[in-house]
């Protein structure tokens, strides 16, 4: 099964329009023809099915018979993430963490990160591709902080969970006191880890620290060790 993407702005009158890239992946790629079914997803819970009545060089117009609406599965995961060094390792974990079911990807600078820029054009491709390999309706929101003090300022979560290698194996995740959240924060440190400091303001924030388990993980591997526990 394949899905297609296209934001609500493109939805109107009982038609979904395909444009630029996911046109042409439908029609060049995909070769999708007038008469053909088709499932589109509007990235804010909408799935649609319809008939492709129209193709054109740049877009590909779909009649809408069917189409169902949902809510983010709750609790909702979001992943606190230091800026990786290399930019195929950075899009590694994004990829991989919207797969897993993060509603939102929280990017931010810290005492250890290396890389200043961030290509936010990849990621945003990536998200969206991220969304259709995994059949879902909803597209993960990315957000790039420039220190940490801002993002933990800026981020409302019901419970904060550190994934830190400092701490006793026995730190496991305790699944039944997460039971009512509907927001939770995971956070992942980049190369490095996180600093002393770091640490220290999380606790007194309030986060649990947990352990990913003995083996010392690269920070794209610990982020998805860390959201596969939830599936």
């Amino acid at each position: 099964m394949n899905i297609f993407y296209a934001p609500p702005s493109q939805i109107n009158n009982g038609f979904a329009e395909l444009l630029d890239q996911e046109a042409i992946h439908a029609s060049k790629v995909m070769r999708v023809r007038e008469g053909d079914s088709l499932t589109v997803v509007d990235g804010e819970g909408g799935r649609y099915q319809g008939i492709v009545r129209r193709i054109t060089k740049k877009s590909v117009q779909v009649e809408i018979n069917h189409e169902q609406h949902s809510s983010r599965p709750k609790p909702q995961f979001m992943l606190g993430m230091g800026i990786i060094k290399k930019r195929d390792r950075l899009e590694f974990a994004v990829e991989k963490a919207i797969e897993l079911g993060a509603a939102q990807i929280c990017l931010f600078r810290s005492e250890h990160t290396i890389k200043e820029n961030v290509r936010m054009d990849r990621l945003k491709s990536i998200a969206v591709s991220s969304m259709k390999q995994s059949l879902q309706s909803h597209l993960c929101d990315i957000e790039v902080y420039h220190s940490l003090e801002v993002m933990m300022e800026t981020i409302s979560a019901d419970n904060i969970m550190v994934a830190h290698e400092k701490v006793d194996e026995s730190n496991d995740i305790d699944y039944q006191s997460l039971s009512a959240a509907e927001k939770i924060l995971l956070l992942v440190g980049p190369e490095g880890g996180f600093s002393d400091n770091e640490i220290d303001a999380f606790i007194d924030k309030g986060a649990d620290l947990v352990s990913l388990g003995t083996n010392r993980l690269r920070a794209e591997t610990a982020a998805v060790a860390f959201l596969s526990q939830f599936l």
